[in-house]
């Protein structure tokens, strides 16, 4: 397997790994969505905030100075606030609506971080970034095709408020990169996360039967695991190939809500998805045309 990877090209074993972590996390939906039936969200998500700093512990000992003494306190007071918000409702989403729903719901990331950069950091967001926004957002509405029921409507919007709270934490994390370590970035979000999650859970807790408390502490590995892939992936192949890899993610929800959920996207649906993915693609092809 290993000597299958080394001899892929650099942009080849970009997308490879993006493809495997975003696999990864929508497995982690999979799961969420069994434990919800008995565990409560904020017990589900303490326990996925553990199992990150366990696994972080080795680097937050070897960079304990950094950790005392973080350089940008009020952005990781945001980033937190963002990915809690991104965490709880996207988990509270993908528990009780179809699973492509859920994932459409959250590529409206894109549309915020664009609004957010536009409005509060006055960054550029040129014609090109737009037209394939709206194109992605056009598809969103395809799939998810939102009524007036209150049920189906309440989730829809708790999908919105997931998206909004991702679009924060990667504007975050954007603004501190040059500036904070990795270290420190991940270790304050997943300490912080589990921190506010910790104190509902007390509240609604429920002891996990021997299988669930399984489930839990592999919400936590194949999250951490993911996110190591993702961030992996950024150093072998170009940003905008390996982010435009993300929206594999619809294909992978369809086919295991079909195989595990049994839901069957109706033909708008289907039409949605293909927008979403040409959504993808569409920069190579502006940028293509711009070249002539």
């Amino acid at each position: 397997m290993l000597s299958f990877f080394d001899r892929l090209s650099d942009p080849a074993k970009g997308i490879a790994l993006a493809l495997i972590s975003n696999a990864l996390f929508i497995l982690v939906g999979v799961i969420v969505r069994e434990l919800s039936q008995t565990i409560d969200i904020f017990q589900i998500l303490l326990f996925r905030q553990l199992v990150f700093v366990t696994l972080l512990m080795p680097s937050i000992t070897s960079n304990i100075d950094a950790m005392l003494h973080p350089k940008m306190m009020s952005m990781h007071v945001w980033r937190v606030t963002g990915a809690f918000i991104a965490l709880y409702f996207s988990f509270l989403t993908v528990s009780n609506i179809p699973f492509a729903d859920a994932t459409a719901l959250g590529f409206l990331k894109v549309l915020f971080v664009a609004v957010i950069s536009r409005l509060f950091l006055k960054e550029n967001v040129g014609w090109a970034r737009m037209t394939t926004i709206l194109v992605g957002f056009t598809g969103v509405m395809l799939v998810v095709q939102p009524t007036l029921e209150s049920e189906s409507l309440f989730y829809v919007g708790t999908g919105l408020v997931a998206a909004l709270g991702a679009a924060i934490a990667v504007i975050c994390v954007r603004e501190m990169a040059n500036v904070e370590s990795k270290t420190v970035v991940l270790a304050y979000q997943a300490i912080f996360v589990g921190a506010v999650a910790l104190i509902p859970a007390i509240i609604e807790w429920q002891w996990p039967t021997w299988s669930e408390l399984a489930l839990l502490v592999l919400v936590g590995v194949i999250s951490s695991i993911g996110q190591c892939f993702g961030v992996t992936a950024y150093k072998w192949g170009e940003a905008n190939v390996v982010s435009n890899v993300e929206y594999s993610q619809m294909i992978y929800s369809m086919v295991l809500g079909y195989l595990l959920f049994a839901e069957l996207p109706n033909s708008l649906a289907l039409i949605g998805a293909s927008v979403i993915l040409f959504s993808a693609i569409l920069p190579f092809i502006i940028k293509a045309k711009q070249k002539q």
